[in-house]
């Protein structure tokens, strides 16, 4: 066949891929192309993650072995330790911390969402939090320890002593706009420090998380609250004329509303960062009542005490601690004809056990004896006693005099010995002195006075609490230091679901763990000036109580407990036989009180069951938030809070604060020990 005009069998028509060879390798080439640019962006990706993971563990191991580096630095305490190593130690720790903060960045969303993974879940969910805590906190420190250097500087000195602490002032006062970025940068940080413990419960976390947490908790109330004092201080420590403040001593052993009775009182006075007076006597001692006209008192310490005038060791009648200090330099003005007064210091044999762990053995003037953390408590109880070969009407008029030489003593210590003291260590005690309520400040100028509200500082209580409020307060009117044998425990649960409004039971529970007694109980006195009883004797006794419970404002009163004070247990005659009653007493709050006796080796139960008002629960967006501010009556020991809140049926848990409650359908349970202020929180729609 001719192959003219017609194709072969192996022939193919030149318009076919295969006749283009360019055409043929095309796809190929692509495909090669693709697989190239995937390998080198892999080869990108690995080199960007390895730069950051490289980053990363660069700041990480520099940062853990700042804590190292800190201790060789301070090993000789801050008087020999270079306050340039210091400052670079410091904003070091702070640069790499903006590391972790940059190369993490990207990541950071999705640590929340891998708590669930065994052993370093709960880290990783905690992390963003920690970062932001570590982040505030290093912008803090660098700020503080730059604007404080020459600070530092003049403490190092070898001149420097307590005599000299007015030539801090000046450079405080040029600190003042660094300490003010400073304390924003607190105010992140205790905003991040909540977040963290509303996400994950601390016990979770690893130990060594746990401890720096544990430090920086204790620091922070002292930090955040001279943050707040610090353009105030200069005025504050005498740099333009003397201050005088009033120290009142308060014995918690026998419980009052501000932390303890009043058994001493001192008077200090500063001036150019100096201590120029420092004196303390007994707070009876205070009242002419035998010249002067004194008032009637608050009510119930006419009717369970039998006191007809008001003095100066009753003048803490009120928790609201400004309220308080108010009335008692009121009254130390006027029974002593001084000069008016720029504040007053609440204490208690705790704070002192706090100082004298902080500052050292103190030895005592003139004296064989040394006080320390140990033996303080004793050593008060014991000095109060009447001693070998004294006659009674010299220990009732001697037996506080203790405190006159203690105050001596400390005050020696910071004077002669300044530079043995661990500031630091200062620092933390002061900070759990205030937040575990032992220590409260109050100061007439109201600019300062501002200030020391805003940190808690000056024990007030609120006055429109937002959200749920509880406080509960004992008042002891024994004339006994009974509180050595009692144990409190506090029982609240709060119905959100009732209608018309919730509903709240607040359950104190006594009990008296000193031993039975056959004899019955007699609130009188004599014994003790007669027989020149001694401090533990006076312990045991029966505990008469006038308890108060602080509440949101229009709360009203549904029904309480009934008890029984038998006239014969009363120094006046006059008996209790009633259930709890709404007293007016705290404007903003509602109050409500009653009145029991416990004798020795006995228990006793209080309960207010009341309605609460509108607006506990806050809207939010789609959710509603229920929060609870509960606090702690200063001078009272650690005690057990268990809280209940039971959510309308159907309701969905978002998220509770503190981490640690439990959940069980729609009631959540906090079951804790209250030391300090707390705020509870439930999130639910």
């Amino acid at each position: 066949m001719s192959s003219t005009g017609r194709y072969s069998s192996t022939q193919v028509p030149e318009s076919t891929p295969a006749q283009n060879p360019q055409e043929v390798h095309e796809p190929g080439s692509a495909a090669r192309l693709a697989r190239w640019l995937v390998l080198v962006g892999l080869i990108i990706l690995f080199l960007w993650l390895g730069l950051k993971t490289w980053r990363v563990y660069q700041a990480t191991a520099s940062l853990l072995s700042v804590q190292d580096k800190a201790q060789v630095l301070l090993a000789g305490g801050l008087k020999s330790s270079d306050p340039d190593l210091i400052e670079a130690l410091v904003v070091g720790a702070r640069e790499d911390i903006a590391t972790l903060n940059d190369e993490l960045g990207f990541i950071q969303p999705i640590f929340p969402l891998l708590g669930w993974l065994p052993r370093i879940g709960p880290l990783l969910e905690a992390t963003p939090h920690l970062l932001a805590m570590a982040d505030a906190g290093s912008e803090a420190g660098a700020t503080a320890i730059t604007a404080l250097k020459p600070a530092l500087a003049i403490m190092q000195r070898d001149d420097f002593s307590a005599a000299r602490l007015g030539e801090l002032l000046p450079v405080i006062a040029a600190a003042a706009p660094e300490l003010e970025t400073t304390k924003s940068a607190i105010e992140r940080y205790s905003v991040a420090r909540m977040e963290l413990d509303s996400r994950v419960p601390s016990e979770d976390l690893p130990w060594r998380v746990r401890h720096l947490l544990e430090v920086s908790d204790d620091l922070m109330p002292v930090v955040a609250g001279g943050l707040q004092l610090a353009p105030h201080l200069p005025a504050m420590l005498g740099q333009d004329g003397p201050r005088r403040y009033l120290i009142m001593a308060q014995n918690e052993d026998e419980i009052r509303a501000t932390g303890g009775f009043l058994t001493g009182v001192g008077l200090l006075t500063v001036q150019n960062g100096q201590i120029v007076d420092l004196s303390f006597q007994d707070a009876n001692l205070v009242d002419n009542w035998a010249v002067k006209p004194y008032d009637f008192p608050p009510q119930p310490l006419y009717d369970y005490m039998g006191l007809e005038l008001f003095l100066f060791r009753d003048a803490n009648f009120w928790p609201d601690f400004p309220t308080s200090a108010q009335k008692a330099m009121e009254l130390f003005e006027y029974g002593q004809d001084a000069l008016p007064l720029d504040g007053a210091i609440a204490i208690d044999q705790e704070f002192l056990r706090l100082l004298v762990e902080a500052t050292g053995a103190v030895p005592i003037p003139g004296t064989d004896q040394t006080i320390n953390a140990d033996n303080l408590i004793r050593t008060l109880q014991e000095a109060r006693n009447i001693q070998e070969g004294q006659e009674v009407g010299e220990w009732v008029r001697d037996r506080k005099a203790f405190l006159g030489g203690f105050a001596a003593a400390i005050l020696a210590k910071f004077e002669s010995d300044i530079g043995s003291i661990n500031p630091v260590k200062l620092a933390q005690n002061l900070g759990t002195a205030v937040d575990n309520r032992h220590l409260s400040i109050y100061l007439r100028d109201q600019e300062t006075a501002a200030s020391l509200a805003k940190t808690g500082w000056d024990g007030h209580l609120p006055q429109h609490p937002p959200g749920d409020f509880l406080m509960v307060v004992d008042s002891n009117m024994g004339y006994n230091k009974v509180g050595i044998y009692i144990e409190r425990a506090i029982d609240y649960s709060i119905d959100l679901g009732r209608q018309p409004s919730p509903q709240a039971l607040v359950t104190l529970h006594y009990r008296h763990t000193g031993p039975p007694q056959t004899e019955p109980c007699y609130q009188g006195v004599s014994d003790e000036f007669e027989q020149g009883l001694d401090y533990l004797a006076l312990a045991d006794q029966c505990y008469w109580n006038y308890v108060r419970v602080y509440t949101p404002g229009g709360s009203q009163l549904i029904e309480s407990s009934h008890h029984t004070v038998p006239g014969e247990s009363m120094f006046n005659g006059v008996g209790w036989d009633s259930t709890g009653q709404a007293v007016n007493e705290q404007g903003g709050l509602a109050t409500f009180a009653n009145f029991i006796l416990v004798p020795q080796g006995s228990e006793e139960t209080v309960e207010f069951r009341y309605d609460l008002p509108d607006g506990i629960v806050q809207d939010d967006t789609e959710s509603k938030i229920y929060e609870l501010s509960v606090q702690k009556q200063p001078g009272m020991r650690a005690e057990s809070l268990n809280i209940t809140v039971s959510l309308p049926e159907g309701s969905r848990i978002e998220a509770v604060t503190p981490a640690s409650g439990r959940i069980e359908e729609n009631q959540v349970f906090f079951d804790t020990i209250l030391e300090n202020n707390m705020v509870f929180a439930v999130r639910y729609r």
